[in-house]
């Protein structure tokens, strides 16, 4: 065996000590082999555009139709949920030595995606408008909503990956989350992806995460004050802060003047002079400070100016505002801790870009979004139901009417969750790779890093494993790929 095939074998033993992790997920067997199935049908395939191409690249020497109905059936299954598998996923990424941290904190990262499915009895299927600036795409699409949570691991200075921890639809699914707790109040989806990463937050202690300006609104400041509140109270340790942009028309206030005459009558001020916090671009020219700084893998020249004000109509809560001017063009941060310094709020937003690149990887090189679950009890999609008007779902009331539609809507879940632990394992084997030094087979005319990406890391697996995968399955249900098919 040569030193690569040895190295190879190391990859492959890494990934099956990833997978094997999973175990207490699963309330059976016969279903964790089916996830193993699964992952490595996604690691392997060229292309995933559904269950078909995990079949149909993982080369079955039996009866691949048999093959096909396991795993649409296993992705309805109850013996397990999204709710089993997040704990084990996020509980491997918070131990990787490959985290990356800012003053103490973990990084994360996270965003929308608006994923159009044509379906037409699919669960969760709503009319969206696209806020992309893009000509190419339409201004309204039908399909999910998803949110996705990630962590940023690697090196700062050279290649990082956002490696996802949590995908989910967040929007449209407010009447099938009633059938299941009639108790659960209807979310939106700022407060949804505050609530994944308060659950990162359980896990990895004090974090920080980056995100668009979209989430820049006050349930999101507000649940950052709860959650940080409470867990104050507990003494825990654990904290979150967010840094995200702010609209170019955000007002804010400065702090209150101390009181002249501490024995005035009515209530104290909350509040300052307001300001436009854009204004400050020509007001505080001179302050601005000049840097060098690595931003989106070069060395730019940063121009920036800070300044802690309160925010929020009726809250007031204090925010650090960090004016930007690079390349010509301005941007407003914002962070709602002080601990942080202007340099480490910029880094931690230029890093959020890696949230654009795993959206293009999910979709292309993975498939996370690819799945086409459907079912007949689902009402037919009205593609021309006016806003305001009453969810079709509503009418349903038959048990097992319901039951299907949820496990339809589970099934979109599911897939996203699988296809996040695929691309993680993938970005894990390529930092693992750099580390052992193996180096790659594909031909790519132009290397921009040493660290292959994740369709460079799934083409080399494709040539590792995929000539052993018939020779391992003497069964209908496979067990992942044994030691000897690396050689």
């Amino acid at each position: 065996m040569g030193d690569k095939q040895q190295k190879m074998g190391i990859l492959i033993e890494l990934m099956r000590a990833l997978v094997d992790q999973f175990r207490p997920a699963f309330s059976r067997r016969a279903a964790f082999e089916n996830f193993r199935t699964a992952i490595t049908g996604f690691l392997v395939a060229d292309e995933t555009k559904a269950v078909t191409d995990l079949v149909r690249y993982l080369d079955h020497p039996g009866d691949v139709d048999a093959l096909y109905e396991r795993l649409i059936k296993f992705f309805r299954a109850s013996s397990y949920s999204v709710q089993t598998l997040l704990p084990v996923w996020l509980g491997i990424v918070a131990r990787l030595d490959s985290l990356l941290r800012i003053d103490g904190h973990v990084l994360l990262a996270g965003d929308g995606i608006k994923v159009a499915k044509s379906g037409s009895r699919m669960a969760a299927v709503k009319k969206m408008r696209q806020q992309s600036q893009s000509a190419s795409k339409r201004e309204y699409v039908m399909g999910h909503m998803y949110g996705t949570i990630g962590a940023l691991v690697g090196s700062a200075q050279g290649k990082a990956f956002y490696l996802p921890i949590e995908t989910t639809i967040q929007d449209g699914c407010a009447v099938i989350e009633s059938w299941k707790d009639p108790s659960a109040e209807p979310r939106s989806h700022v407060v949804r992806m505050m609530e994944g990463f308060g659950r990162c937050m359980d896990e990895m202690g004090r974090i920080v995460f980056a995100l668009d300006r979209y989430f820049f609104t006050l349930p999101a400041i507000r649940h950052i004050s709860a959650v940080n509140a409470r867990e104050k109270a507990k003494g825990s340790g654990k904290a979150m802060v967010m840094v995200c942009k702010a609209r170019k028309n955000a007002v804010a206030y400065h702090r209150a003047p101390p009181e002249s005459d501490p024995h005035k009558r009515g209530p104290k001020h909350k509040k300052g002079e307001a300001v436009k916090v854009e204004s400050l671009f020509e007001l505080k020219e001179k302050e601005f400070v000049k840097k060098q700084m690595l931003i989106y893998g070069t060395m730019k020249d940063v121009e920036y100016h800070c300044v802690d004000l309160l925010w929020g109509l009726g809250e007031y809560m204090p925010i650090r505002f960090v004016l930007v001017k690079i390349d010509g063009m301005r941007s407003i941060l914002t962070c709602t801790s002080d601990e942080f310094t202007p340099e480490q709020i910029i880094t931690i937003f230029a890093l959020r870009w890696k949230t654009e690149q795993h959206i293009k990887d999910a979709k292309h090189a993975v498939g996370t979004f690819s799945s086409h679950f459907w079912s007949f009890e689902t009402p037919r999609l009205d593609r021309f139901r006016r806003k305001g008007a009453g969810d079709p779902l509503e009418s349903v009331t038959d048990e097992r009417s319901r039951r299907l539609i949820t496990g339809n809507f589970d099934a979109f879940g599911r897939m996203a969750m699988m296809g996040n632990i695929a691309q993680g394992i993938l970005q894990i084997l390529a930092i693992e790779a750099d580390r052992i030094g193996y180096e790659q087979t594909k031909y790519l005319r132009t290397r921009t890093q040493r660290v292959m990406s994740e369709d460079t890391v799934n083409w080399e697996m494709r040539k590792g494993i995929k000539p052993g995968i018939a020779h391992a399955w003497a069964h209908p249900i496979p067990a992942l790929i044994e030691r000897p098919a690396a050689s």
